[in-house]
């Protein structure tokens, strides 16, 4: 009996600037892992918006929360794409 492959992310740019991407997600982490650290940063990003929300900022938490959300949605979408290519490919 085989053991079932995790699924892994693939590279996926974000913090396009110019028409290049300033950075990536890596390939071949495993999706697992990425989906953590999604959480945490997600975390980070929803008590930063809260501060902005209350306006109790001090300058700086709305773009650090833009930031926190770009990479959050960079590592979704890269396990996205890893769990899709990993179906088409069985």
């Amino acid at each position: 009996m085989s053991r079932a492959r995790p699924t892994l992310t693939t590279a996926q740019p974000f913090s396009v600037i110019g028409g290049k991407p300033l950075f990536s997600v890596n390939a071949d982490v495993p999706a697992v892992d990425a989906l953590e650290h999604a959480s945490c940063l997600m975390e980070c990003a929803a008590r930063l918006s809260l501060t902005v929300a209350t306006e109790t900022a001090e300058g700086g938490e709305a773009f650090a929360v833009h930031y926190l959300a770009e990479m959050v949605k960079a590592l979704i979408d890269s396990c996205a794409s890893g769990a899709f290519y990993s179906e088409v490919k069985q």
